[in-house]
């Protein structure tokens, strides 16, 4: 072999080991953008579940994909799952690039039993929760089965607490009202933990739109939680709306 071919092959060696470097480093760059990053959680201080009233996203949001098919009218009038949003609220997309923050049911690899119980308490799964994961779960620390089994199970314990609030208040729900039944049914200072949202509906006025709930970190919980053992643990709420109509 004459020194030139020699020098060529060699240089050639360089440089495939650096493209296979390279690579390597991509694909490592790209899994971390898309996967669930656990070490994110340690920068969450508390949680938040959301729950917003079937009625009052129709009222207000009329667009709304599971409103237009009336999936959320089949649901009842009942408190549905908006999501479980790690706090403060600057936990957010943890991860991932813009470009990245797309994804569709499919990419969660849910089982379909989660899929499932996600439909029934979500306006609308194929949506909510590809958007709900890369906002919100991806500074969990869980994968996408688990933060979405603890999202269903706690927002099933919430609707079955609250949704006689609203059933039941005559048209209207008060924060107060709110405070007290979940105090009756958790325990004193569970109420603290909870705050009302509301919209301006034009003709309506206030509309109460949603109830958060304050909880422990994500990663601190587990899909068998009891939300009668968390909600005392999460920071108190401040007041909000304090009080809205409530559709039906």
């Amino acid at each position: 072999m004459r020194r030139g071919d020699a020098a060529v092959l060699s240089i050639s060696a360089v440089l495939g080991v650096a493209v296979v470097a390279a690579v390597v480093f991509s694909v490592f760059v790209e899994d971390r953008q898309r996967g669930p990053a656990s070490n994110v959680a340690a920068n969450s201080t508390s949680s938040l579940l959301v729950v917003t009233w079937g009625p009052s996203l129709c009222a207000t949001d009329r667009s709304n994909k599971g409103c237009r098919s009336g999936h959320v009218g089949q649901l009842g009038p009942t408190l549905i799952l908006h999501g479980l949003w790690p706090q403060p609220s600057t936990e957010q997309f943890c991860g991932l690039s813009k470009t990245a923050r797309e994804g569709s049911l499919s990419s969660l690899n849910l089982p379909q039993a989660v899929q499932t119980d996600l439909q029934s308490k979500m306006s609308d799964v194929s949506i909510m929760a590809p958007h709900e994961w890369n906002a919100h779960g991806t500074c969990s620390g869980l994968a996408p089965p688990e933060y979405f089994s603890i999202a269903a199970t706690l927002a099933e314990q919430a609707s079955t607490a609250l949704d006689p609030v609203f059933q039941n208040g005559g048209g209207r729900v008060s924060l107060d009202a709110l405070r007290a039944r979940m105090d009756a049914e958790f325990g004193p200072g569970a109420g603290k933990r909870v705050s009302l949202t509301c919209r301006n509906l034009q003709g309506a006025g206030m509309v109460a739109y949603e109830v958060q709930l304050s909880l422990p970190p994500v990663v601190d919980l587990n899909s068998a939680v009891s939300l009668k053992d968390v909600i005392t643990k999460g920071p108190p709420r401040s007041t909000g709306c304090q009080r809205g109509v409530v559709p039906h």
